[in-house]
């Protein structure tokens, strides 16, 4: 077939079977548990994501394999060139679409009297982050990531702080338009990778429901998205409990 196929590749929060990235083909060969309880309805599930972004499932059972091999390759080839056919024209002078990059930060002050939201859970702590909005300074790194990334400015310039329509917003929304408008364009959210940068609270009991809470809303699985916490060992206005800063770089993919 002259294309590169990797086996059990982690992509988009899970590991299938077989992945040509350059056709967005993904290849399953189902057996046993595939079979059983919740799996069925939870392969479909992904499917039905994988689809959304682009991506063709082919699902083989193993005797399908063992017994049919021909008519395997037949449909994996009738595929492949179904993609190429589907594909249109790069821009004269340009670039087509792919994948694409984007780096996002954010800070906010730590004051007291307010709460402190991170990746969209609320988090006990004597201290809050000051901002227009609930200030989630990760969910703004990220926002920001995803919006560079889609070269469609800043988060600043889209939910401005002088805007009553931002006063007190839950940032969760801040996000969820943010993909929504990736959406407009074209584009969907592959994965992300952040980093929060905080002395105190310690947060890493917080990040499994950060993890949560953030695929729920951006509409991924929680492996898309990896969260860090990290301090200044005690250096500059972080180590002095001052603020609480930021860093996310976020993947996302034409569709």
């Amino acid at each position: 077939m002259g294309e590169h196929f990797r086996r059990q590749h982690p992509v988009f929060g899970y590991i299938p079977d077989f992945i040509c990235i350059n056709k967005k083909l993904i290849i399953e060969v189902d057996g046993g548990y595939h079979f059983e309880g919740e799996q069925p309805e939870m392969d479909a599930e992904r499917t039905r994501y994988l689809n959304e972004i682009g991506y063709t499932v082919l699902r083989f059972t193993n005797e399908e394999v063992l017994h049919d091999i021909d008519g395997v390759l037949e449909e994996i080839s009738d595929a492949l060139e179904e993609y190429k056919t589907n594909q249109a024209p790069l821009p004269s002078g340009g670039v087509g679409g792919g994948f694409r990059v984007g780096m996002g930060y954010d800070v906010h002050q730590l004051v007291e009297g307010r709460e402190l939201w991170l990746g969209g859970i609320k988090i006990e702590h004597r201290l809050g982050l000051l901002g227009h909005s609930d200030a989630d300074v990760l969910i703004h790194a990220i926002s920001d990531a995803l919006l560079g990334a889609a070269a469609l400015r800043d988060i600043g310039y889209h939910f401005p702080d002088t805007s009553d329509a931002t006063l007190n917003m839950d940032s969760k929304i801040i996000l969820r338009q943010t993909v929504e408008l990736l959406r407009e364009h074209g584009y969907a959210v592959g994965n992300v990778d952040a980093t929060v940068c905080a002395e105190r609270p310690k947060l890493n009991p917080h990040i499994p429901q950060m993890q949560a809470c953030l695929a729920e809303v951006m509409g991924v699985e929680p492996g898309s998205i990896s969260i860090k916490a990290t301090t200044t060992e005690r250096l500059g206005f972080t180590g002095r409990e001052e603020g609480i800063s930021a860093y996310a770089v976020a993947l996302i993919e034409k569709i």
